[in-house]
């Protein structure tokens, strides 16, 4: 009763390999789309904050959840090439798994110079702000 009909699986392997490629594509998909969101934050809001010196706390916050969100786009990414591997993207015909791959491939180099951008200037060091009582103001 509840038994697929034959003609709708060929084999009892199909079942996994197509789940893990819709599970590659859709992580994939969700880190590479993470990846270019937190590009653009990086340039586009990051600047205005460092600049703006009005809660330099705030904006030290700000870089570093942006660093923390490309090393999570970074792990998710892997994972989808390895879903993407699994699900058997060396295969001919699957097309799905490889897509997978492939879109994991490029969210982890998205993600990857990402990371490295933070890592290589953050947009603060240790000092920069004066965050004194009285001084709440960018350090001199």
């Amino acid at each position: 009763m509840t038994e697929p009909d034959s003609a709708s699986v060929s084999s009892p392997g199909d079942r996994p390999g197509r789940g893990l490629a819709v599970a590659a594509v859709s992580v994939a998909a969700v880190s590479f789309a993470l990846g270019v969101a937190t590009w653009l934050a990086w340039l586009l809001v990051r600047p205005r904050l460092l600049m703006g010196g009005i809660y330099p706390i705030v904006a030290e916050v700000f870089v570093l959840v942006l660093g923390a969100l490309w090393f999570l786009a970074v792990l998710a990414s892997v994972l989808a090439v390895v879903f993407g591997l699994l699900a058997g993207a060396r295969r001919y015909g699957a097309d799905l798994a490889r897509l997978g791959a492939l879109l994991g491939g490029l969210a982890f180099v998205v993600a990857l110079a990402g990371t490295v951008a933070f890592t290589s200037n953050p947009g603060f060091t240790t000092g920069q702000f004066d965050v004194r009582p009285t001084h709440a103001t960018l350090g001199r």
